[in-house]
């Protein structure tokens, strides 16, 4: 028998954490399931784990690849899904048990209903934080990511991930499923994952998630151009951000230009703005506040 749902663990390097986040999928009170683990040419100990777990269970299924690159893996991991439901999840990252339960309940129960999300628990050495997104409108999620990656179970679809974006890929992603249908989305407050921010992962890299962010967005802005004074406002900051974040060196020229090419005018705009020292020293302010919390969550 197929399984009914199919879960993609992209992993690289990561015989710390993926045993942790394979034994959460297994230990799910749902049963009927795949794990999808995809290597990206991991050297250290994570393909000889996984292999012994496929052993143990046979849900588990190692995808080996030589070419590295998580939105690659992902593709890769959703080209071969067996699942009419996907679920995402980091190898740095678990699931707690009652998740896909609920989720397949509600989603075979609610024909109309594209995916069914809950909230994400973040833990860091400092303790942990909870954030459940906002589906009240469209707008929100053309200014920034609102999905964890391990938020959703959502039905098979066709769309696949840009394979050129490495980071904050999630974001262009769930706009391309949902920047016409939040409606098809379903969230509910109960804790359905729980995301581990250490030193070793990409989430605690906060000028470079910063910096995508922005670029991200600048690819959704001319991919999907709509009028509204709450993104326009949106986009200026973002400008008035990559400015401060180049003033301070954390980006290069040449990435400074590859987020800036999406905003044009705007960019100009935001340019002038920012050699007003009351709007300099605000935005510094801000984007030094971010820094300096060593987490970004978008």
């Amino acid at each position: 028998m197929e399984p009914n749902v199919s879960i993609i663990i992209p992993v690289y390097n990561g015989e710390k954490t993926v045993e942790r986040a394979i034994r959460s999928c297994l230990n799910q009170t749902y049963q009927s399931l795949e794990v999808l683990v995809v290597d990206n040419g991991s050297v250290d100990q994570s393909t000889q784990i996984i292999e012994n777990l496929s052993r143990v269970d046979k849900r588990v299924k190692l995808v080996k690849l030589t070419k590295k690159g998580r939105s690659n893996a992902r593709n890769v991991g959703l080209n071969q899904t067996k699942g009419k439901f996907i679920q995402f999840l980091d190898a740095d990252d678990e699931l707690l048990p009652h998740k896909i339960e609920a989720a397949v309940n509600f989603l075979e129960a609610h024909a109309a209903c594209f995916a069914y999300g809950t909230g994400i628990e973040y833990v860091t050495n400092k303790g942990s934080i909870i954030r459940i997104p906002d589906t009240s409108n469209n707008i929100e999620l053309l200014i920034h990511n609102i999905f964890p990656i391990n938020a959703l179970v959502f039905r098979k679809n066709p769309i696949r991930f840009d394979r050129m974006i490495e980071f904050d890929e999630d974001w262009l992603y769930w706009v391309e499923l949902f920047k016409d249908n939040m409606l098809g989305v379903t969230m509910t407050p109960e804790i359905g994952a729980r995301v581990h921010v250490t030193g070793e992962n990409t989430m605690n890299d906060t000028s470079r998630m910063l910096y995508y962010e922005i670029l991200i967005r600048g690819i959704i802005r001319q991919k999907y151009p709509i009028s509204n004074g709450i993104l326009l406002k949106t986009d200026v900051k973002k400008m008035l951000m990559l400015n401060s974040l180049a003033h301070f060196g954390n980006i290069t020229n040449s990435q400074y230009d590859e987020a800036a090419k999406y905003f044009m005018n705007l960019n100009k705009v935001a340019k002038v703005l920012y050699t007003i020292p009351i709007i300099r020293k605000k935005t510094n302010q801000g984007v030094n506040g971010i820094l300096e919390k060593q987490t970004y969550q978008g």
